[in-house]
Formats: structure tokens, sequence, C-alpha cells
């Protein structure tokens, strides 16, 4: 289990990573758009295609089994101090199961689509270049089965009685 562990937890810094990487492409990628608009009235073509297809897709979804791991997602805790130690565990428990059944739905329900996107080889058009955007269907059910099993990495320790520690940091 331990391996597991260890591996989506490499896995999960690895995307986050790449979604770091979209980012500063993003950055990189708007900056020259802008500059080169100013001086030499010349657009970056597909811009607009690339920055909402590609970038964004990849920033905002990639890094999300790190922030699972992290234990970084929202969380209501105004009634967890009065909580008793077990109740704790069956809360942090049953929020665990939700979250692998809700990103296990979405994972399935992602898959198809990035399925019938590939068949079709989507793509958008962006002066008169056909831009293919099927490629990007794929980054979600690989960033929700990835939280899934994050998620249910965590399972183990917390029917065992012990929660574990989010990685990187010292306490809850």
């Amino acid at each position: 289990m331990a391996a597991l562990y260890r591996l989506t937890d490499r896995i999960a810094v690895g995307l986050a990573l790449l979604g770091t990487l979209g980012m500063l492409l993003m950055v990189i990628h708007i900056t020259l758009d802008v500059v080169l608009r100013w001086t030499l009235s010349v657009s970056v073509p597909a811009t607009v295609e690339l920055v909402t297809r590609y970038y964004l897709i990849a920033m905002a979804l990639l890094p999300l089994g790190w922030v699972e791991r992290r234990r970084g997602m929202i969380a209501v805790e105004a009634l967890e101090g009065l909580m008793r130690p077990w109740l704790l565990r069956l809360s942090d428990l049953l929020v665990v199961v939700l979250s692998v059944a809700v990103y296990v739905v979405l994972a399935v329900a992602t898959w198809g689509k990035a399925m019938e996107q590939f068949d079709i080889g989507s793509y958008v058009m962006s002066l008169n270049v056909a831009i293919p955007v099927w490629p990007t269907y794929f980054v979600l059910p690989l960033a929700f089965g990835l939280a899934a099993l994050v998620c249910a990495v965590r399972l183990p320790a917390l029917l065992g009685g012990e929660a574990p520690e989010p990685a990187g940091q010292g306490e809850r």
C-alpha cells in the first residue's frame, strides 16, 4: 500500500507540475501576442483557442490530484472542534468515500465524451488553420481518475483508525 501511495503522490506532483508549465506557457503566449499586437500590429494565431482549450484546462484540472493529496479542497470545519475523535474519523471517512464516488462518476462520464471527441477528430478553426482539441478532452478523466485514486489511497488508513498526514504538511 505504501508503494501505491508513493506512486499516486509522484503522479499527482507530476501533473501539478504540468499544470504549472501550462500556466507559464500561457503567460508567455499571451505576452508575446500583446507585444506583437502593440508593436507590429500582428497577432499570434489561435491565441484565444489555445488559451481556452489547452492552457486553462491544464492549469485548472491537472493539479486536482495534488490538491486532494494535500487535502486542500474546500472544507467546513465549524463543528470539527466539537467532534470526538471517532466522530471526526467517521466524518473524514464519509467525505473520502463520497469524494471517490463523485470523482469516479466524473471520470467515467468525461471518458465517454473524450472518446467521442477522439473518434470524430474534434478541432476548431483559427485563421484557416485546424487546431485539434480532442486531446484536451482526455485531461478531464485523467484528472478526475487520479483524484479518485488519491482519495481511495487514504481509505485504509482511515479504516484502520489513523488519518494519514497530508503530504507536505505537518499538521491538518
